[in-house]
């Protein structure tokens, strides 16, 4: 893989916990690091609950991190961000939400929902200009100008979803979080959306935080993936390495139950279970171990071995 001087973004023991009561904090992420280089494409994968959605929203800072530190381009954006830091965000991070109805806007047209960032910003000042610029990446997400002046109900489920990544494009962002964005979706859709973006990196470079559950489309997009559970990151990986060579139990029995295309090689599957209240596993005793320069997992020092052992022993077909 290629060698980056600087990641784009950089996560390093980052923590989000919600109090509900005066007795009892939910840890919706407990202690995440990774980094996403540029041009690159991060699966954050994991089954509901996971802490996937949670780490997204803190990183573009709709919450509000506990601790950790969160480099963007060199700048820490964890703690309060002044004016500069602020707008630096704000132009250079979007995100694509799960649900492309709940966030559009149903009483304004499509121009002005794809647009209203360069208002916000002041990017440009003549409405003349603004509105070229928004036809231009309506055009560009697979949309005719005359959808323009449309509203979002007026449109199918996978055309709302290349709105939401028109609104996203149209900053020329160097990061975009797609969180769960195509898991409301029909699989033919899922298709056209995915190579969508994955065209638009091609062109623009832009780097994605992909977050989804289902893992064949993590394996498509994704250059490197990171394995989450209970808001710890058990595994990451190049997408080789975690397809071919799962080490965490968590990470093997996700895979396990991936259907196998040819029906002779799924008659004789066998997914593995995994139950982190029995399966004698303490997340918070964990510590990072270095599998390649690419690939770690978290685990326990005294499980180490015989985890690693096992994956050895016991490769997933």
């Amino acid at each position: 893989m290629t060698k980056y001087q600087q990641p784009l973004l950089e996560v390093k023991n980052l923590k989000q916990h919600f109090k509900v009561s005066k007795n009892f904090t939910v840890k919706a992420v407990d202690g995440v690091s990774f980094h996403i280089n540029p041009g690159e494409t991060y699966g954050l994968v994991g089954e509901s609950g996971s802490g996937k959605s949670t780490i997204g929203r803190s990183i573009i800072r709709l919450y509000n991190p506990t601790s950790g530190s969160i480099l963007f381009d060199n700048k820490e954006i964890a703690g309060k961000l002044d004016k500069e830091r602020d707008t630096m965000l704000r132009t250079n991070m979007q995100m694509i939400f799960q649900d492309p109805m709940a966030s559009l806007n149903p009483r304004k047209k499509i121009i002005e929902i794809i647009t209203q960032g360069l208002d916000i910003q002041n990017m440009y000042p003549s409405k003349t200009e603004r509105e070229a610029k928004g036809l231009e990446i309506l055009e560009r997400v697979g949309l005719s100008r005359e959808f323009a002046n449309r509203y979002p109900h007026q449109f199918s489920g996978g055309q709302r979803q290349r709105v939401g990544i028109a609104r996203a494009l149209i900053m020329n962002p160097q990061l975009i979080i797609a969180d769960e964005s195509i898991s409301a979706l029909d699989v033919s859709i899922q298709a056209q959306i995915v190579n969508l973006m994955k065209d638009i990196q091609e062109e623009t470079k832009v780097s994605y935080l992909f977050i989804a559950h289902d893992l064949s489309m993590v394996k498509y997009i994704s250059d490197r993936i990171g394995v989450l559970h209970q808001g710890h990151l058990l595994e990451t990986g190049t997408t080789d390495e975690i397809f071919a060579n799962p080490i965490h139990p968590y990470t093997r029995s996700l895979l396990s139950a991936i259907p196998h295309p040819n029906p002779r090689l799924e008659k004789h599957r066998v997914a593995l279970h995994y139950d982190y209240a029995g399966s004698g596993f303490n997340y918070a005793l964990g510590e990072e171990h270095k599998i390649s320069d690419t690939h770690s997992v978290w685990l326990e020092p005294a499980k180490r071995d015989q985890v690693i052992q096992e994956a050895k022993n016991h490769p997933i077909v």
